[in-house]
């Protein structure tokens, strides 16, 4: 991150005769976290704007975005990965801005490496020229977040073509940056003023330029950027925040040059209740005192003693308050203060010893988990401290590397929960598949007489037969082979009425009856004979649909044979599968486990470490009470 100068600073009394607060003679240290502290709440919409006029066509990235827009980061990320490993069709658009989604999610989650992985991938596909111009900004973001400046100026350079309006402010927001960081003001100043007026990267970049001018001995150029930004009128957290920044900024700034009265404007504008107030009215006293009026400069000190005693503010109003008396002369009154300061610093070191010593028994993570700070942050400022750790929450919370690890932990929390569900869904799958395997092995024999190739095949066997029939009829054109069954009772009954008639023809005249045969046999085979054609073809087109359906009927078998043998193959398939991933389930909770274990130990540890840095400034601090008390002790007895 580009060092980006701050004017902003902890104060605290020196308890000398003629006090000189440290933190004023400290003012000119540099802004390290600048950047990121006012980029952090402001690049989360960064895909949401992209998508604001974005058509879903893929129902797997909809769900994805779905699940995004919710906040379930982790939960659109497991979805992008199942559909990447899904066989599906779907426009190379689709893909694109799906894979831009989760290159984005692990630029979010810290990892990246795999976005930028993720994003050269696409680059060496066929992207549009949108797609390409947004990968190089990415990139160029990514490399910003990194410290490589010279690599993001270098890809921002690459972006032929404007992009949608809220990544082209940040475009132009990360190129003033730049700008800053070699020190060229003008080009920067120039940068700004394009970056367009409803975005808040203008905000935040004039806000950069402001501070860095400021602290670059250009006082009056700073002092009316930061004006213009201390007196701007909102309403959103994020703005109000801002608004405070920039007033605290140049207040202390102003309270360097020893412009009080100048500083007291900038830090009235200053909510009360902000996460900056305990700050400003350190500073507000500071002034008062520096004008000479220590009634008035005691009532914001005073007002910070009612609020968080670990606060290093409220610990700087406890010296405070003193030494201001001492230098109005009024000996008693700073003795007994001095006094109450000392106390007040031993119970805090001995708050703070009880504090590691609950880190170090879980108290932490038994903190954050009954304020529901893993899950909702505001639940602190509702919920009442309930162990010795949770005064000391809102400093640590301060911190953003203490976020970034409480985040990782809750990112641990979410999987493990994801684990479990997954790891109670297998008994059902195996249930499920057990009545399956059932039913079919109960269904299989009735499937399987119905389905008989035996069957089948004596019918090919019958279907043979006829064909060679038909053949050798069609061949001997014997017509009388397809009579009908009244045709054929006929021709028998012509057959033994000539037996009949042979029989007493020697016997008797059987001449009439002999015609009278003929005349019936003759008009019974021109009848078989005229419709022998018509015959064959109905039986031929009959023996043509018989084919068709023995064709059809061994197809089915077989293919019911082919599905018997699949599904017994899937379910031993399915089989082996949960119990694959009922194995690797367990093996991924069991690491998960160890990380989260891991990840309570490094968040102990880093709260410890905090800890006993703010243990240094309150023995700092119990040091100089003693010391200015003894000092009194001295003179008071000199006098006496």
């Amino acid at each position: 991150m580009i060092p980006v100068k701050n004017s902003l600073n902890s104060m605290s009394a020196s308890g000398s005769k003629a006090p000189h607060p440290r933190a004023i003679c400290n003012l000119r240290r540099i802004y390290r976290f600048v950047v990121a502290l006012l980029c952090c709440s402001a690049c989360a919409p960064l895909y949401a704007a992209q998508l604001d006029e974005h058509r879903v066509e893929d129902l797997e990235y909809g769900r994805a975005l779905y699940q995004f827009f919710q906040g379930d980061e982790l939960g659109a990320i497991t979805q992008l990965m199942m559909a990447n490993e899904r066989p599906q069709i779907r426009t190379r658009e689709q893909t694109d801005e799906a894979n831009l989604l989760l290159a984005d999610l692990y630029y979010g989650y810290g990892l990246y490496e795999e976005s930028r992985e993720l994003f050269a991938r696409l680059l060496t596909a066929e992207v549009s020229d949108s797609v390409q111009n947004r990968i190089w900004f990415n990139l160029a973001r990514l490399r910003f977040e990194q410290g490589y400046y010279d690599q993001a100026r270098d890809l921002l350079a690459r972006i032929t073509d404007s992009l949608p309006g809220f990544i082209e402010a940040e475009r132009k927001y990360l190129l003033t940056n730049l700008y800053l960081g070699n020190r060229q003001y003008d080009e920067a100043a120039d940068l700004s003023n394009r970056i367009d007026p409803k975005s808040i990267w203008k905000i935040y970049a004039r806000y950069n330029l402001a501070v860095t001018r400021i602290e670059d001995d250009s006082y009056e150029l700073g002092k009316n950027l930061l004006d213009r930004i201390g007196q701007m009128e909102s309403t959103t957290p994020e703005m109000l925040a801002l608004r405070d920044r920039a007033n605290l900024s140049l207040g202390l700034k102003q309270l360097r040059l020893e412009y009080n009265e100048s500083a007291l404007e900038s830090l009235s504008r200053i909510r009360l209740q902000g996460p900056l107030s305990n700050d400003a009215l350190l500073a507000t006293g500071w002034a008062r005192y520096r004008l000479g009026q220590f009634d008035r400069a005691l009532i914001p000190w005073r007002l910070l003693l009612q609020r968080n005693a670990v606060d290093a503010a409220t610990q700087e109003a406890i010296l405070a308050i003193p030494s201001g008396y001492v230098e109005a002369g009024q000996d008693q009154l700073a003795v007994r203060h001095y006094e109450i300061a000392a106390g007040q610093f031993d119970a805090q070191l001995q708050l703070l010893e009880d504090a590691i010593a609950s880190i170090e028994n879980d108290g932490l993570i038994a903190s954050l988990r009954e304020n529901a700070i893993l899950f909702d942050r505001s639940s602190l400022q509702r919920l009442p401290p309930s162990s010795d750790v949770t005064p000391q929450l809102h400093i640590l919370l301060a911190s953003t590397g203490f976020q970034r690890e409480i985040k990782r932990y809750q990112e641990l929390l979410d999987i493990r929960n994801s684990l479990r569900y997954w790891g109670t869904s297998f008994p059902a799958l195996e249930l499920i598949l057990e009545e399956r395997r059932r039913g079919f092995a109960q269904r299989l024999p009735a499937l399987q007489r119905s389905t008989s190739f035996d069957k089948v095949e004596l019918l090919r066997e019958q279907q043979a037969q006829f064909a060679n029939q038909y053949g050798e009829i069609e061949l001997n054109e014997d017509y009388a082979a397809l009579a009908t069954p009244e045709e054929r009772e006929h021709l028998e009954r012509l057959q033994r009425v000539s037996q009949s008639i042979g029989k007493v023809g020697g016997q008797r005249n059987t001449s009439y009856q002999q015609d009278m045969l003929r005349l019936l046999s003759g008009l019974l085979e021109y009848e078989l004979a005229t419709d022998f054609p018509v015959r064959r073809w109905k039986v031929k087109k009959q023996l043509i649909h018989l084919n068709r359906a023995l064709a059809e009927s061994r197809y089915r078998v077989d293919s019911l044979r082919r599905i018997t043998e699949r599904t017994e193959l899937n379910f031993s398939f399915f089989q082996q599968r949960i119990d694959g991933q009922s194995a690797r389930i367990r093996n991924l909770r069991s690491k998960v486990g160890e990380l989260l274990q891991s990840q309570e130990q490094h968040i102990n540890d880093l709260a410890v470490a905090a800890i006993r840095q703010q243990q240094q400034h309150v023995v700092q601090l119990r040091l100089n009470a003693r010391f200015e008390l003894a000092k009194l002790y001295d003179k008071l007895a000199a006098d006496q």
